[in-house]
């Protein structure tokens, strides 16, 4: 697959339901938050508000003589940097209090009002806090200001949110380290699950998905593919058998009447019946190659070959298979060209069929090239693996058939005119899958074609 295992876990249902969650929770606590506070703020609002029309009721009691004691005598019970008082002449002038200065925007309306900011005062209280504030006008012309704080509420705001955010953290991290460890088994099971199906698209169909003992979704869902993989399995080779039977069984009588065409070409014949008997054992050759491609196809799928791989010095079979269409291109006044990389590395394989699969390459590419073209047989070392490439310049395969050349008897419109049945590529395709290679095809540069083939890691 493209994407990494990293990535393929961050795009998994659990993740999305995860982060889905998460955002949900977020919210919500934000909500909670914001509503919570906007009702304390309104309560302590509210409590500052009937302090203060309490505390002017009592002193509009107190007579003017008397103001200034009550009011340092109530400086006892007031709370520091959160009650303030402040007593001023009709002008403005200061005369007692923690207040210093007179808003002269606060009206004298019998209503306490909320400033944002602007009194100043000689303890904890600030002109940048937000604040109550009540003003009262006395009979003797002096003018009485009342104030609370409203950092309080500010404060609270504080306190709800930091014990917001540790409630969260408290219960979002423990979750997130329990979702980690718990999503981890269901994430390697699927990791096993698809490797089995990369295997099983590599063309293993004898392969099935693993199941555990939990007998949960995932196995329900292996189950079902491996009972539809059986009877895949058990019709591929119902039509294998069937195909390979009518193949194996034509042979025979094809022979026979191979041999009897042939015997017939001795005899004495009319020009016309001559070329008639050769039109039909060229035909009977054809027929028989046919069959002899199906059936060495499915002998190649027979897995069982691969107990015959062993080590092989893959540059010296690149060479003899250079070397033996090299005299075919010269004929045709083309060039091929054979370009190895420094020591290529080691590959399992057997050496038979991988030379089969690069000659039916080069005679492809050495068929469709023109002449004076150019055919190049190119070996490189990718880390580990080598990747095999044969470029030519003819026509090249339109990007539509490129799988389909790899099926067998499939033929494009441009070979067509070509001598060949449609089972080079198909018997290469067979090859390399018996090894566990890739074969891919592709557009050379600037005309032409790319066939590669890359051995496993």
């Amino acid at each position: 697959m493209s994407s990494s295992p990293r990535t393929r876990r961050w795009r998994s249902g659990s993740s999305r339901l995860l982060a889905l969650y998460a955002l949900f929770f977020a919210a919500w606590g934000a909500v909670f938050t914001g509503v919570l506070y906007w009702q304390i703020s309104n309560y302590l609002g509210a409590v500052a508000e009937r302090t203060l029309l309490q505390r002017a009721h009592y002193y509009r009691k107190v007579a003017d003589r008397d103001l200034l004691g009550e009011l340092q005598a109530s400086e006892v019970f007031s709370m520091p940097g959160i009650d303030a008082y402040g007593l001023f002449e009709a002008d403005g002038r200061y005369i007692a209090g923690n207040l210093v200065k007179l808003l002269r925007n606060l009206p004298d309306d019998g209503q306490v009002h909320y400033l944002q900011r602007g009194l100043r005062t000689t303890d904890a209280l600030d002109e940048t806090r937000s604040s109550h504030a009540f003003l009262q006008r006395r009979a003797d012309g002096r003018i009485l200001v009342l104030a609370r704080d409203g950092g309080s509420i500010s404060a609270v705001g504080g306190i709800i949110g930091q014990a917001l955010f540790w409630g969260l953290s408290l219960t979002l991290i423990p979750g997130l380290v329990g979702w980690h460890l718990l999503r981890r088994r269901p994430l390697r099971r699927v990791e096993r699950l698809q490797r089995s199906l990369e295997r099983i698209v590599a063309g293993h169909l004898e392969e099935r998905l693993p199941l555990s003992s939990r007998h949960d979704e995932l196995d329900m869902l292996a189950d079902a593919v491996n009972t539809t993989l059986a009877q895949l399995e058990r019709s591929m080779h119902e039509v294998k058998g069937v195909c390979d039977g009518i193949a194996h069984d034509l042979r025979t009588p094809l022979t026979r009447l191979r041999a009897r065409l042939h015997q017939l070409q001795q005899l004495p014949l009319a020009a016309p019946q001559a070329d008639s008997l050769g039109e039909a054992l060229a035909e009977t050759e054809a027929i028989m190659s046919r069959f002899q491609g199906l059936l060495r196809i499915s002998e190649l799928e027979d897995t069982r070959r691969r107990m015959a791989f062993a080590p092989l010095d893959l540059a010296a079979l690149l060479r003899q298979a250079h070397d033996f269409y090299e005299p075919l291109a010269q004929e045709k006044a083309q060039t091929l060209s054979l370009e190895l990389g420094e020591a290529l590395p080691e590959v399992q394989g057997d050496a038979e069929l991988l030379f089969e699969a690069l000659v039916n390459l080069l005679d492809n590419a050495l068929k469709f090239a023109p002449e004076g073209g150019q055919v190049r047989l190119v070996a490189r070392g990718v880390g580990t693996a080598v990747r095999i490439e044969v470029i030519d310049d003819g026509p090249g395969i339109p990007e539509a058939e490129r799988e389909s050349v790899l099926r067998r008897l499939y033929r494009g419109d441009a070979s067509r005119q070509q001598p060949g049945y449609g089972l080079g590529l198909s018997l290469v395709a067979a090859i390399v899958r018996l090894h566990g290679f890739h074969l891919s095809i592709a557009a050379a540069e600037p005309v032409g074609a790319r066939v590669v083939i890359a051995t496993a890691d």
